[in-house]
């Protein structure tokens, strides 16, 4: 089963790919942001992908932005690079659900501890679900009942397509 994540107006979702190599880096370009207050964290909550070098993460956040600012925020946080160009792609057309994260969890969580000594759980549920078999590409998201109903006739806009492996006759090789 796949769950579908709409990102709100106050989080971040990042796909992360190769974790040991990209997560310190991630945590020091998080903590930077929160130094200088370009971000207000309120919360974070993780889960490992399917792969167990990928994680998925909601930052979620005191403040709003809009979705092409959180898009570029994701990429800099290193969430995967090619998911945060679609989503900007997605944010300059006005495509409904732009930003989504599709993780094999039903559910987020984390706990909090506020400054007045109680204990609080925080879950995050799932906007959707789907059980496509394939990983959520092009022609995937044709046919994806939950894109369907998230995003409607736009499901697979902000797509680049796949490198060739054909030579590039138009650019000269050096």
């Amino acid at each position: 089963m796949n769950y579908w994540y709409v990102a709100r107006p106050n989080e971040l979702f990042l796909d992360i790919d190769n974790v040991s190599k990209y997560i310190n880096h991630a945590r020091s370009r998080l903590q930077g942001a929160i130094e200088c207050k370009k971000l207000d964290v309120a919360y974070i909550m993780q889960r490992s992908s399917r792969n167990s070098q990928h994680m998925h993460v909601i930052i979620s956040l005191n403040s709003l932005m809009d979705d092409i600012e959180a898009s570029i925020w994701e990429v800099m946080l290193h969430g995967d690079i090619y998911r945060g160009c679609c989503s900007v792609m997605r944010g300059i057309r006005r495509v409904k659900s732009p930003r989504v994260l599709i993780s094999p969890y039903n559910h987020f969580g984390t706990i909090d501890y506020p400054p007045d000594g109680s204990v609080e759980a925080i879950v995050r549920m799932r906007d959707d679900l789907c059980d496509c078999k394939s990983k959520h590409d092009m022609k995937t998201m044709e046919s994806c009942p939950a894109a369907k109903r998230l995003r409607g006739e736009f499901r697979a806009v902000g797509f680049f397509g796949k490198p060739s492996k054909n030579p590039c006759t138009i650019w000269p090789e050096l």
